[in-house]
């Protein structure tokens, strides 16, 4: 028997490899979640792409299951908040809905010569001064130019007014609201490389030299709007939050204020820092984008991007078959021989920020015969915590912030071992909270402030310190600053031997 007494927030965090669904109570408790892997293609080396319909039917699958399952009616969900992987790119035709090619993903490198172009044309300090970000295939903007140049299909569909481009977020809006909301967040669009930070437009000049048609691109909006609302599930249920993943969990660690700094370990790792309400460009090639906009207030970050993390522990799993379960690698971290002294430099896609070098690829050093599986796992988990230490290091310079605690979230941070190594090379305090889930929260969080917008007349007069960490556990260094210094040494010797093979 329903309980109509009982309001629900539903949350939609589509990631790189999974999509999940959760359902929250008025007090951000979850009440349950479903989730589904996502099928990763690799055709070629440096390619990483999906299949976006089946990623949309997984999610629409999703809900169903959770609504029937906990026997919630779709009358009872006050609102729906999306979180997605950023930068991922999905193309497709208005008439019938089928994207025209699989979702270019953003760890695919395939438009590095999009990009040395525009290097050679000297639009970097151009691009940046009006995206915040550095010229990279990361970004949406030349996989839009790849698609535009590779699909005879998306050639025709252009003249004839029937191309649409979006990330995941627009994609999964639009198929919700069944083809009626074209629409993204200005985190999402802060991340395409056609953004207007400042302005908050997109940006002509860039869009020109890419020679992409601003009427393919959705209608940038604030993290809570009216999105629009579906009815697939039953009674009319409203969309009302959407972020890109990695701001979506700052928002769910509750980075509200300037200097507050997170740092998500999943797919890739993203360390991400509030910078405040004023626009500034990183001097270490770090990248500025939209933290959040909610109502009259705009805050924006500096982000540092690592993008291999999770996928190094699944690629010793499914690759070398190392353990059958992820879980496993902390009883493997522990079983590491303290005298082996390898070092791991896991650019299995690429170096991301402070490097930007996609042609680098991964490599091992210092194996010797007494090497195994836990001192591989080890030296994996290590090279997360090395690198993180690297942005932390350009991050502070940039902003003049000093960073004494950081929050930590995404399924590695689970890994006890692991956030103990990061808190000792590091030499700061990592906080750690219950729910490492914090992109689903933070999308939980956008739907209900935009829901009690609405029941208040559209008045975003929001307490932020209501939405905060509640239960966390701290991680403190157990090693001096000697110790861990060392260890950092060998680290930048091996980045350095890497870059030098292959310049």
């Amino acid at each position: 028997m329903i309980c109509n007494m009982n309001k629900f927030i539903l949350s939609i965090d589509q990631g790189t490899t999974s999509s999940r669904v959760v359902i929250y109570d008025k007090n951000f408790i979850v009440i349950d979640s479903l989730q589904k892997d996502v099928d990763q293609f690799f055709p070629k080396d440096g390619w990483v792409e999906h299949d976006a319909y089946s990623i949309w039917k997984d999610v629409k699958k999703l809900i169903k299951d959770l609504l029937k399952k906990n026997n919630i009616d779709s009358s009872q969900i006050l609102s729906i908040g999306i979180s997605n992987q950023r930068e991922t790119t999905v193309m497709w035709d208005k008439t019938n809905g089928i994207p025209i090619n699989r979702a270019i993903v953003w760890q695919d490198r395939r438009t590095n010569d999009i990009c040395k172009n525009l290097r050679d044309q000297k639009l970097e300090k151009k691009v940046q001064k009006i995206t915040g970000l550095v010229i990279d295939p990361y970004f949406s903007a030349t996989k839009i130019k790849w698609i535009l140049d590779n699909n005879p299909k998306a050639k025709s569909l252009i003249k004839e007014k029937k191309l649409l481009f979006g990330t995941i977020d627009t994609w999964l809006l639009w198929n919700l609201t069944e083809r009626k909301s074209h629409l993204t967040d200005i985190t999402n669009a802060s991340r395409t490389m056609l953004y207007d930070l400042e302005n908050e437009d997109w940006s002509h000049e860039i869009l020109r030299s890419l020679n992409i048609p601003k009427d393919i691109l959705p209608e940038v909006t604030q993290n809570t709007y009216d999105f629009g609302s579906t009815n697939l599930f039953g009674d009319s249920i409203p969309i009302g939050g959407m972020a890109g993943d990695q701001q979506a969990s700052a928002i769910g660690l509750s980075c509200f204020k300037k200097g507050q700094t997170k740092s998500t370990y999943g797919t890739g790792c993203f360390l991400l820092m509030n910078i405040g309400e004023k626009f500034k460009l990183s001097s270490n090639n770090l990248i500025t984008s939209v933290a959040f906009k909610i109502g009259n207030e705009k805050m924006y970050c500096f982000e540092g991007s690592i993008f291999v993390a999770g996928s190094a522990i699944q690629w010793l799993r499914d690759k070398l078959f190392f353990f059958k379960d992820a879980k496993q690698t902390e009883l493997l971290y522990s079983e590491a021989k303290s005298s082996e002294n390898v070092v791991i430099v896991p650019a299995l896609t690429g170096l991301g920020a402070p490097h930007w070098n996609p042609n680098a690829r991964g490599a091992i050093f210092g194996l010797t015969r007494n090497t195994a599986i836990p001192e591989i796992v080890k030296a994996t988990l290590d090279s997360l915590a090395f690198q993180t230490f690297d942005l932390i290091n350009i991050m502070e310079k940039d902003s003049n912030i000093k960073i004494n605690e950081i929050y930590v979230d995404g399924g590695m941070a689970d890994n006890k071992k692991f956030i103990q190594s990061l808190s000792d090379i590091l030499q700061i305090e990592i906080i750690k909270p219950s729910n490492v889930e914090a992109s689903a929260l933070g999308a939980a969080y956008l739907a209900f402030i935009n829901f009690m917008s609405q029941k208040n007349n559209n008045q975003l007069a929001i307490n932020m310190d209501k939405y905060n960490v509640k239960e966390s556990i701290s991680f403190i260094p157990k090693i001096d600053k000697s110790s861990a210094k060392t260890k950092l040494v060998k680290w930048k010797k091996a980045v350095s031997a890497l870059i030098s093979f292959h310049s």
